[in-house]
């Protein structure tokens, strides 16, 4: 008797096995549960290579980029290595040239998007800056319009004046800032540390920038890029500082455009950071420095102090702050936006733009 019920057990038990792989075929579980969560999307152009990122929610072992200067895409290079973050730097690229790419991890592959190379000193360039996108307050309602106007541009790169997320240690947020900012897979995002970034590893995971990626700078066309962390603790360091002017010093570009995320000049709630005039906003007048790009207070505000057009550009979705008017103050307005700016070795033209399409400031550069 107990040996029947023992034959019975087994047969139970070789059942359950076996039925529900019975008409399966390999792989077929996996390739339903595997997606591509953030991107993918290009970081760190240089004139002749780029690196693309992409996030799977499981880990995968076989990944690739596919590119080309066409959307035939018929060059590839390969990742065998298993992890779920992904990054695959392409090399032997042309300068200031427009290639198609997309992705593709175990299976699972992107639709096709493109990026830009650097382009050379003498060829005229577009761009986007703006700042405080952090939507999770409202859904990220306001931060998904302001990132679908941007797309619409089509601008060879982003620069971010800081708070991309709320809370940058929750994984969660920066997901959800990839999912509403498609912009992000044809424009290089540079972005800046802000408060609410909290020196979170997501944000050092996610974007892959020049120098020790706290502070950097880059040169694209006939403008050089200088990002700074003005959270207080590295906005002190002497090391920013010596940084920042032998960086100034070397450059040589017709236009220098600098970025960082708390004002020195600001009619908005939070108001002026003034101390950062005297560390750095003196040595953006030595130096003369075209455009100094801040976030902090949700608003926008444009001023004029020295050769600097100092411009708080911090609508990107965020909740929108009250903003007045100060000694400095040229144009000033409480509104999601962006500002939109085009540089050739003669002139930069800037616009600030609501998502509709409205200009609400502009202003032009000569050298």
């Amino acid at each position: 008797m107990n040996l029947k019920r023992i034959g019975v057990y087994l047969i139970l038990v070789l059942l359950t096995f076996t039925i529900p792989v019975t008409g399966i075929k390999q792989g077929e579980f996996s390739n339903k549960e595997l997606s591509i969560i953030v991107g993918p999307y290009p970081q760190y152009p240089t004139n002749n290579s780029i690196i693309i990122s992409w996030e799977t929610n499981v880990q995968t072992s076989a990944n690739s980029v596919s590119f080309g200067i066409c959307p035939v895409c018929s060059e590839i290079v390969y990742d065998n290595s298993s992890k779920s973050f992904h990054e695959i730097e392409l090399d032997e690229l042309l300068p200031s040239t427009k290639y198609y790419y997309k992705v593709n991890s175990d299976g699972i592959e992107s639709n096709i998007y493109s990026f830009n190379t650097c382009f050379e000193k003498n060829e005229s360039i577009n761009f986007i800056a703006y700042g405080d996108s952090r939507g999770v307050w409202d859904n990220w309602l306001n931060a998904k319009r302001v990132a679908n106007a941007i797309e619409k541009e089509d601008p060879h790169f982003v620069l971010h004046t800081g708070d991309l997320v709320h809370n940058g240690t929750i994984e969660s947020e920066w997901i959800d800032f990839f999912n509403v900012s498609n912009f992000f897979h044809n424009s290089t995002l540079y972005p800046a540390l802000g408060n609410h970034e909290r020196n979170g590893e997501s944000y050092f995971k996610y974007f892959n920038l020049p120098n020790n990626e706290y502070w950097y700078s880059f040169d694209y066309g006939p403008a050089h890029f200088v990002c700074l962390d003005s959270n207080f603790r590295n906005s002190l360091k002497i090391s920013q500082l010596l940084w920042l002017i032998k960086d100034l010093r070397q450059n040589k570009k017709p236009f220098t455009i600098v970025f960082f995320h708390h004002p020195p000049y600001s009619s908005g709630d939070h108001g002026s950071v003034k101390y950062l005039r005297w560390i750095w906003g003196i040595f953006f007048e030595i130096f003369k420095v075209d455009i100094v790009f801040n976030g902090h207070d949700h608003s926008y505000e444009r001023g004029k102090v020295g050769s600097a057009n100092y411009v708080v550009t911090a609508g990107g979705g965020a909740p929108l702050y009250d903003v007045g008017e100060s000694w400095w103050t040229i144009y000033s307005e409480k509104t999601y936006h962006y500002c939109k700016i085009s540089v050739d070795q003669m002139e930069l033209n800037f616009q600030a733009k609501k998502p509709d399409g409205t200009i609400i400031d502009s202003f032009t550069i000569q050298k």
